[in-house]
């Protein structure tokens, strides 16, 4: 069980702190229908792997995951990339969020596996993301190439 400490809950107002909410978010698995734009706000939700809490159990380690909820505020338009909304597939990988910024507009990049993007265009950076319940415990860790090819080496 991770304690309660260890919940997230954070809200990002400038790049710095949406950084680290993508740190958090990294792996996270976002099934296509807990997305919903309306209002000016995008919320999704995100079944996240916990890289801030490891335990050792048996003398193996154990992890965990969790339902995390993210929302993004003043958003004035979403584009996706590489799939649409109502797709055979059902779930996306989330590997990392950024922001690019010029004079005519500011959009928020929720890059996934797969080619696949979701784009927002926002007013301003306002982000919140909050643990939704506790953890469960999971054996299975992601991996990346990168990590196999030390392995290999």
């Amino acid at each position: 069980m991770i304690p309660s400490e260890k919940l997230i809950k954070m809200r990002a107002l400038d790049v710095d702190d949406l950084n680290h909410i993508s740190e958090q978010l990294r792996d996270g698995i976002c099934p296509l229908v807990a997305m919903v734009y309306e209002k000016n706000s995008f919320t999704l939700l995100v079944n996240r792997f916990c890289w801030n809490h490891e335990d050792i159990v048996d003398d193996k380690p154990m992890y965990y995951r969790s339902h995390i909820g993210l929302l993004f505020m003043h958003v004035k338009k979403v584009q996706r990339q590489g799939f649409h909304q109502h797709s055979e597939q059902r779930v996306l990988n989330l590997l990392h969020i950024n922001v690019q910024e010029n004079d005519k507009a500011r959009w928020v990049h929720l890059v996934f596996s797969g080619n696949h993007e979701i784009r927002l265009q926002v007013e301003k950076l306002e982000t919140y993301l909050s643990d939704l319940h506790d953890p469960w415990p999971t054996r299975s860790k992601p991996t990346h190439l990168h990590e196999h090819l030390e392995q290999i080496a």
